[in-house]
């Protein structure tokens, strides 16, 4: 790459170095900088590629002079580019239909009127630019372009002033790559911090290119050029990346109808409340079920943090209101892929879910339960409702903070300093109004022409009546929507439901006699009182057991009232199992009630009648070694027969005798 200074292009341009300047300082004209400049000036240099073609001339015309090559050829002319009309782009063509009509009326003015052709000339030229002062046309232009026209080169009709190094950079590539690393990094640098330090690296590792690096603007120019799509995914990340430039998934409404299908998704205020339990200041959370067909907001909850009993109370808040519907579409979050609701959907995979549960509320139901593809950032409709209800209802709070930092008001901060916080109270009291009120009677946002400037619970009522509407009454549903267990046994403290990681134990006064026995609970969340048990392996309800406190107190207490309930307890349980034994022998009478020490003997004397003992006929006697000396004739016996039957003889002639 060859450099010149300032001076030497504006001689060849045949203008001042001032213009020069300002080419260079406007971005028109790329520059590097010169180093050792004299008297610390700032000096630039500037690349033969980037002057144009003419100036170019001129200076290769001076190179070969002073080699003492030959002069080029003028009397060769270059032959015009010849490329296809379609290859041109629309504004390219524009030019080359108006350059043609006033080139071809101008040569035909020329050839009618007898007047000079230099005071034809001037008068057509006055006339052009007045009819077109976006072309700039000057008497060169006009015989330029003329000379184009006769010699059928086509290009020569456009105006290619500022675009003849378009797509083209004197940047070497390992410096613009280097360039790059510092600019497409997820720490966001801005251009002029990563200009710094590529120059930086640029001198550790190549301090030769150092003076040839372009400016900074250069550098702005290239990360401009990059897509959008990949400056999203380098520097935001790929959520940034999914949100904004992959393709999504349209989905088709007009096969659906209302109550089809229920969306439910969590949703984080965008304001903040008073906690008056906790005296917190806090954002509080919405879970709600959308109406995919029409988008009414069907049911909703207001929690301090997002679970699955806030998902069931939201549930049936929009059960009692607009009826069951069909199927539910829920994301993968643990509130929503619980055991007892519709089972772990994506999550069925995990060691610790390889038991059998009992049936599922949705099964129960009759309600078909679809998850979202995992990973996916475009599988939650929801989230564009969302969206809108901060628009129309968020907004409307004093303690308004947005979803970003940019939203956030400037008086937030002065606002939660002197407490004007509104209370939890307030908020769940104002929403039922706000939603209804507001959100569920703005226009319908779908894409279904018929329902266009039809409101929301419009869509839904017209949309119903086409529907199999499916209801139940408040009293099932407390049975329908109770939360179930998974198995357990009934241990010495009853059956227990665990609430926010605490066990709450149930019981009754015979709870004792089903001890070990495989159960599952059902509860209603909304009331804790009591619970209703079932057997494991018909399903069949057994019993109703009521909330057990009286065993459960502080490990250190001085509460002698709390000590006292659970000792009382534990001698009515005792005395229970007493009873019960007693009642077993209540039919005996006191004749009847012997001890056992009795009823032994008189089993054991009965027994006495089959008790024999047989012995052999033949036997070995055992004899001591004593003996054996004595008696040396006792020795030698080795085994002994017993007659029984003449014993027996002589025994009965004796006592004949």
């Amino acid at each position: 790459m060859e450099i010149i200074k300032v001076s030497d292009a504006a001689r060849l341009r045949g203008c001042s170095e001032r213009y020069i300047r300002k080419l260079i300082a406007d971005g028109k004209l790329n520059a590097v900088q010169l180093p050792n400049a004299a008297n610390n000036r700032l000096e630039y240099g500037i690349s033969i590629e980037d002057l144009d073609e003419r100036t170019q001339k001129r200076y290769y015309a001076e190179q070969r002079k002073e080699l003492g090559l030959p002069a080029e050829d003028k009397r060769t002319k270059p032959q015009p580019e010849k490329r296809p009309l379609e290859s041109y782009t629309d504004d390219e063509r524009r030019q080359i239909v108006t350059w043609t009509r006033i080139l071809s009326s101008w040569e035909d003015l020329r050839n009618r009127d007898k007047r000079p052709k230099s005071e034809i000339d001037t008068l057509f030229l006055s006339i052009m630019q007045l009819q077109h002062p976006e072309l700039k046309i000057s008497r060169d232009i006009l015989y330029r372009k003329y000379t184009a026209y006769k010699n059928g080169d086509i290009s020569g009709l456009i105006d290619k002033r500022g675009g003849g190094n378009k797509g083209q950079t004197a940047i070497k590539s390992h410096i613009l790559d280097a360039f790059l690393y510092f600019y497409l990094d997820e720490r966001r640098l801005p251009i002029s911090r990563c200009y710094k330090l590529m120059k930086e690296w640029a001198a550790e590792f190549y301090p030769d290119d150092v003076p040839s690096i372009p400016s900074e603007r250069s550098f702005r120019r290239q990360a401009e050029k990059l897509p959008a799509a990949v400056i999203s995914l380098m520097r935001y990340g790929e959520k940034d990346l999914a949100d904004h430039y992959i393709p999504y998934i349209e989905r088709m409404y007009d096969g659906l109808k209302a109550n089809d299908v229920w969306v439910a998704d969590n949703h984080t205020f965008d304001f903040f409340t008073y906690c008056d339990s906790t005296q917190k200041v806090h954002r509080m959370y919405l879970t709600a079920f959308i109406d995919a067909k029409s988008g009414v907001m069907v049911g909703w909850n207001l929690t301090e943090q997002p679970d699955s009993h806030s998902t069931m109370l939201a549930f049936r808040h929009g059960i009692l209101r607009f009826g069951v519907p069909r199927s539910v579409y829920f994301d993968n979050g643990s509130e929503f892929l619980t055991h007892d609701i519709g089972g772990r959907g994506h999550r069925t995979h995990k060691t610790w879910n390889k038991d059998d549960i009992p049936p599922t509320i949705l099964e129960l139901l009759g309600v078909e339960m679809h998850n979202a593809i995992v990973r996916n950032a475009k599988a939650k409709p929801i989230e564009r409702t969302f969206g809108t209800f901060k628009n129309h209802i968020s907004r409307m709070i004093e303690t308004f903070c947005g979803g970003t930092i940019l939203e956030r008001p400037e008086s937030l901060k002065w606002k939660l300093k002197h407490g004007v916080i509104p209370e939890d109270d307030q908020i769940r009291t104002a929403l039922n109004t706000l939603i209804d009120g507001d959100y569920n009677v703005s226009p319908y946002g779908g894409k279904e022409r018929k329902y266009k400037g039809m409101t929301r619970i419009e869509v839904w009522n017209e949309s119903i009546m086409s529907a199999k509407f499916r209801v139940a009454g408040e009293a099932d549903l407390s049975l329908l929507l109770a939360r179930t267990t998974r198995y357990q046994k009934i241990k010495r403290n009853g059956v227990y439901v665990e609430i926010a990681g605490e066990k709450l134990w149930y019981s009754a006064p015979d709870a004792w006699k089903y001890q070990g026995q495989e159960v599952y609970v059902r509860y209603d969340p909304a009331n804790h009182e009591s619970v209703r048990i079932y057997d494991k392996d018909t399903d069949e309800y057994r019993f109703t057991w009521t909330l057990s406190m009286d065993m459960e107190i502080d490990y250190i207490t001085d509460d002698k009232d709390e000590i006292a309930a659970a000792e009382k307890k534990i001698r009515a349980v005792t005395k229970s199992i007493h009873d019960y034994a007693k009642g077993l022998t209540a039919s005996l009478t006191a004749e009847q009630a012997i001890d056992f020490l009795t009823a032994s003997l008189q089993r054991a004397e009965r027994g006495l009648d089959s008790f024999e003992i047989k012995k052999p006929s033949k036997f070995e006697p055992v004899i001591s070694d004593r003996l054996k000396e004595n008696n040396p004739q006792i020795a030698d016996i080795k085994e002994i027969t017993i007659d029984y039957e003449r014993i027996n003889n002589n025994a009965l002639k004796r006592k004949k005798g």
